[in-house]
């Protein structure tokens, strides 16, 4: 068995070095279930705001959670264009692809900067951890609008906000 006087100096320092480290590790704690509240509602509202005034609407309010160890994650389900009905205006195919593609644009640049916006100050998400955007897409016209995509997810490192990253699923 060791005696501390039988203990090198630079095993003194090496068990204490490990030991710092051990409590800053300790120390970093899941954030309070308030703040993560506080910051989906947050997000989600933000979300609701972007894609409910560009195009058709959202079918259902977005809904977001928390995912320890990855960061925040918002899902809304949205249509670009309103289904092509006979008791409607008849839009011929060239519109409705018009409108659709204009109000996808328009749902990219809006998602892109709530992101930019919001990602930097939420309390809750590390600055390790991520926020991301999920939006499943429902074509309504799937006879006129063939390019659409099913799915579009924004997603951002928190410490590196100006940089939201867009993938889409065909």
């Amino acid at each position: 068995m060791l005696h501390p006087s039988n203990c090198s100096p630079r095993a003194v320092k090496v068990a204490i070095v490990f030991l710092v480290l051990c409590g800053i590790a300790a120390g970093q704690s899941s954030p309070l279930p308030a703040t993560i509240k506080k910051d989906v509602a947050s997000l989600q509202n933000a979300v609701n705001e972007a894609v409910g005034g560009s195009g058709w609407g959202y079918f259902q309010n977005a809904k977001g959670a928390y995912l320890e160890g990855y960061g925040m994650v918002v899902v809304a389900e949205v249509a670009f264009d309103q289904p092509a009905n006979p008791f409607n205006v008849q839009r011929t195919p060239e519109e409705i692809r018009a409108t659709s593609a204009q109000r996808r644009k328009e749902v990219q640049e809006k998602l892109t900067n709530v992101l930019k916006q919001k990602a930097g100050a939420l309390e809750s998400v590390a600055p390790n951890e991520s926020v991301a955007i999920i939006v499943n897409i429902l074509n309504a016209n799937p006879a006129y609008v063939t390019d659409i995509p099913y799915q579009i997810i924004f997603s951002v490192k928190k410490q590196d906000a100006a940089r939201v990253i867009l993938k889409e699923y065909k």
